[in-house]
């Protein structure tokens, strides 16, 4: 399946357009919501009160979390598309196809968490997403080593992820910014699809 240039980058324009949106859904929030340390999924939750899932104990209520779910489900399928515009700049080889996958789990994640929102299913609405954001280093690292162009810049990012992912997991450990963090990896990911977009178009 070809992607045409101009498909590729509106894919990642509307991938990034997710946080110029998200505000709206955090101020209509009849809850109080932090930005720095309640999490993306909080929008989506279908029900109001404390302890909607067995991790948040705060209280959450979204009226429009209907909307916040769609939204996931629309970042997974333009994230999905950018991904695979990426792709056919890569040789066709199995390991090549393998980096390809590893990083769309990451984007199904965010599908999979548009249809099972936190409250209904914690374990199936987290672990895609989290498997993704483990398996986007093998993809990345990957892509690094198969480009022409954009190596240092894939690299870079790579990099930067790893530190990110390293501070979430000291949460448990270190008081931190969770969804702050959270928030930082994907915009780390949706970044450079966008700039990487750019520069093998050149």
């Amino acid at each position: 399946m070809y992607i045409s240039k101009r498909i590729g980058i509106l894919s990642w324009a509307a991938t990034c357009l997710y946080f110029l949106i998200e505000p709206f859904f955090i101020l209509t929030s009849t809850a109080p919501y932090s930005f720095l340390y309640h999490a993306m999924s909080n929008l989506g939750v279908t029900t109001c009160g404390q302890y909607t899932y067995s991790i948040a104990p705060h209280e959450i209520c979204s009226p429009n979390h209907l909307w916040m779910n769609v939204l996931f489900i629309v970042n997974g399928l333009t994230f999905s598309i950018g991904i695979l515009y990426l792709s056919q700049y890569l040789d066709k080889t199995r390991f090549s196809r393998l980096a390809t996958f590893f990083i769309l789990i990451l984007a199904l994640g965010n599908i999979v968490s548009g249809f099972i929102p936190a409250d209904i299913d914690l374990f199936w609405h987290s672990i895609v997403p989290a498997l993704g954001m483990i398996t986007i280093f093998p993809g990345l690292w990957i892509y690094a080593s198969s480009l022409n162009k954009g190596k240092r810049w894939t690299i870079g990012c790579l990099v930067a992820l790893l530190i990110i992912l390293t501070l979430i997991a000291l949460i448990f450990i270190i008081p931190m910014p969770a969804g702050l963090l959270q928030r930082l990896f994907y915009i780390v990911v949706f970044i450079w699809g966008t700039v990487l977009t750019f520069i093998l178009d050149k």
